[in-house]
């Protein structure tokens, strides 16, 4: 089965409990990438205070407490597509490494406020995880454009599917997108797995 993420989503945030249960349940989950919204500059976009935003990372937040999930409110919404090649070369050349460079992005982003636009910030993480070496070397193979043709490979295999927004996952013949309440996702998911 498959997830996709993108990590400015607030949903797919609040949503990580679905995957972490569905591997908690022994199911083999792919992570790939969903860039959500491509029209964000890359400065990325503000948040302005009492927008229609601030009632969304509220709802957020309450999902985020309930999950036991860290939390806070960003001030910005990077644009995502560098972070998100980065993390598709990631995938495919060091998957061991993958969950937990995964875990450390989405801190950055959600708990961190530190800037996923900033190409010096995702090198960090990667190279934290991976060594300064290797890090450079997934940041040249993004350079290179692989990145972007894993990114691609990876929407149009969502689309495929169904999944056209984040969070979203493929379970057998399941496309399950959005966040859903805990139960609901379990149920579903149970069903097509043959859970009791």
């Amino acid at each position: 089965m498959t997830a996709w993420n993108d990590y400015i989503c607030p949903w797919a945030y609040a949503a990580r409990p679905r995957t972490e249960w569905l591997r908690a349940k022994g199911a083999e989950v792919e992570l790939r990438f969903y860039e959500l919204h491509p029209e964000i500059g890359p400065t990325g976009r503000p948040l302005r205070p009492g927008g229609r935003l601030d009632r969304v990372y509220d709802h957020i937040a309450e999902e985020c407490a309930t999950a036991g999930l860290d939390f806070t409110k960003p001030t910005r919404t990077p644009n995502s597509r560098y972070c998100l090649e980065t993390m598709e070369v990631v995938g495919r050349d060091h998957p061991d490494a993958l969950l937990t460079i995964d875990e450390a992005i989405a801190r950055a982003q959600w708990v961190e406020g530190r800037a996923l636009d900033d190409r010096r910030v995702v090198g960090s993480i990667v190279a934290e995880v991976l060594g300064r070496r290797s890090a450079a070397r997934v940041a040249e193979l993004v350079s290179d454009g692989q990145g972007d043709a894993l990114l691609t490979a990876s929407r149009n295999a969502a689309l495929e599917v169904g999944v056209t927004a984040t969070p979203g996952w493929r379970i057998g013949e399941l496309t399950i997108t959005g966040l859903h309440p805990s139960e609901q996702f379990q149920r579903w998911a149970s069903r097509i797995l043959g859970l009791q």
